[in-house]
């Protein structure tokens, strides 16, 4: 059950990062025209992105995905991001239900920027949560700090990351990766 539950948020973000992937029109000789794509699947725009103002990647052509090849991680581990966030997750009477997505970039210095948002309910369709819950956990998510930056060829490097946030009845059930 666990591993489908792992398939099911797994296929959603990929969903998500499809989505994000910018495309413009590019001609060709034939009279229809193709797409061309103007960045990776994932890619996060600055320009609307939360937490973004003062935030540096180093290489802006050369973000990777946090799984590849060495994963990007953080410093305590996962067990200790479930502890930072059910130490300071309150839950303030909230009743909703679905799943709560952040992407954001880890830098080559292991500093977090570039936050984005997507909400789900439980069946993975978009839906919106309530406003105050998704804040809170934003809030919360974003003062993780000590992040390990990916490692390409030997090198730090910037990559993009996600936490998924399954709640039930407004309480945090799981935390995925």
């Amino acid at each position: 059950m666990q591993r489908l539950r792992f398939l099911a948020i797994f296929f959603l973000v990929a969903t998500l990062m499809l989505s994000a992937c910018k495309t413009e029109k590019g001609g060709n000789n034939h009279e229809e025209s193709l797409d061309k794509y103007t960045h990776d699947v994932g890619y996060i725009d600055p320009s609307t992105a939360r937490l973004n103002n003062g935030f540096e990647v180093c290489d802006e052509d050369r973000i990777y995905q946090y799984y590849n090849p060495q994963e990007a991680s953080y410093s305590k581990g996962k067990n200790g991001i479930r502890k930072f966030i059910q130490e300071n997750y309150i839950n303030e009477g909230y009743t909703d239900s679905g799943y709560l997505t952040i992407r954001f970039v880890i830098n080559c210095k292991g500093k977090t920027g570039r936050f984005v948002i997507h909400e789900n309910d439980l069946d993975l369709n978009p839906t919106k949560l309530d406003s105050k819950l998704v804040e809170h956990i934003f809030n919360i998510t974003s003062q993780l700090k000590d992040w390990n930056p990916n490692i390409i060829h030997g090198s730090p490097a910037d990559s993009y990351m996600f936490l998924t946030y399954r709640i039930e009845n407004g309480e945090i059930v799981e935390i995925l990766p």
